[in-house]
């Protein structure tokens, strides 16, 4: 009896210790959303998932991070396929390590096949997406019309139901709102509308999602600029959504950069270390240096690249050993805002 008392006694000591020793399935209601900030490694979706063998058992690194176009989630009207997400999961799981998805339904290089699924390209979505006209080839989905939000929720839906109880999927990302105004589909553009769909899409996600972490990536905005990312923000500080955004870039002036100074300790805030990251702009301790003294960052998202040959950065030559190295690390206490919310 006296060996099972101390046991029980050290349970919480061995948890405060190693977050990640004592993870099992969620099952009842659980009282605290999964919490693993850290550092964490980006795939694309066509990148392969051994890639994140680099980061296995290294200091520092949580888990990867992975995007998929909304397209790859939903091939057909109401019928998902969330089997990649499962090998990801499975690979990292291996590797005691964990995930955290993020959704594009914007195309940002001009890829032959739009983001979305083709079902979303008809009337009843007013074609579903529109052409900026200074990038023509790359395309904005239109969040701003209600039914094309209906169906963006409804993924969101089917993926909290899958996973928000998985204990190693740790996070959910919408990318970036920047929105042009201008080009083929955008005729009947509404900032206003956009925003009032983006405040939707906040409220859902926490439904869908109320033991994960879910980070809205805020940087440029089509509705009042600044001050309508701002009640963008403020809308997610209230409902436990966090903030983050595509580019950690030292000395830039981002819109969201702001939001995150002002939110630092109240919601969950991460930012993406993109191509820019890596082009040789910065040292890894200046760019750790910002991400942990400067924006007080809970995650860091680093893409699998490497610019040696252009005088930039690698993912396993540089960023690796620097963040395995370094002695100051994100913050890792749990946001304000950070409960499980009601369903």
């Amino acid at each position: 009896m006296k060996r099972v008392l101390t046991l029980l006694a050290l349970l919480p000591l061995l948890a405060a210790a190693e977050p990640n020793l004592l993870a099992t399935p969620l099952e009842g209601k659980p009282s605290e959303v999964k919490w693993y900030p850290g550092h964490y490694v980006t795939l694309a979706s066509e990148q392969p998932r051994d890639k994140w063998q680099a980061i296995a058992g290294k200091k520092n690194f949580v888990g990867g991070q992975r995007i998929y176009t909304w397209r790859q989630l939903e091939p057909e009207p109401g019928k998902y396929d969330f089997s990649a997400v499962e090998a990801d999961l499975a690979l990292l799981r291996g590797q005691k390590q964990r995930l955290i998805l993020e959704i594009w339904d914007n195309q940002f290089h001009g890829e032959a096949a739009p983001p979305v699924p083709d079902y979303l390209l008809g009337a009843a979505y007013q074609g579903g997406i529109a052409h900026p006209a200074q990038h023509p080839k790359v395309t904005r989905t239109k969040r701003w019309v209600p039914a094309v939000m209906d169906r963006y929720i409804a993924l969101i839906a089917a993926l909290g139901k899958r996973f928000d109880r998985d204990p190693d999927f740790v996070g959910l990302i919408h990318t970036e709102t920047a929105m042009e105004n201008k080009g083929p589909g955008f005729e009947a553009f509404s900032g206003a509308a956009f925003h009032q769909q983006m405040l939707r899409l906040v409220e859902a996600s926490r439904k869908a999602f109320p033991h994960t972490p879910v980070l809205v990536f805020g940087n440029y905005y089509p509705y009042r600029g600044q001050d309508g990312l701002a009640q963008l923000a403020s809308a997610a500080v209230k409902q436990g959504v966090g903030w983050g955004g595509p580019d950690l870039i030292p000395g830039k002036k981002i819109w969201g950069y702001d939001i995150i100074r002002a939110n630092a300790g109240s919601m969950p805030l991460g930012l993406s270390a993109q191509w820019d990251t890596f082009k040789g702009d910065w040292t890894m301790q200046q760019l750790l240096e910002c991400a942990t003294k400067e924006l007080k960052l809970n995650f860091v998202f680093w893409g699998c690249f490497d610019r040696h040959k252009t005088g930039g950065l690698s993912l396993t030559k540089d960023v690796i050993p620097a963040v395995a190295a370094y002695g100051t690390s994100l913050v890792t206490e749990r946001p304000g805002n950070l409960k499980v919310a009601d369903r």
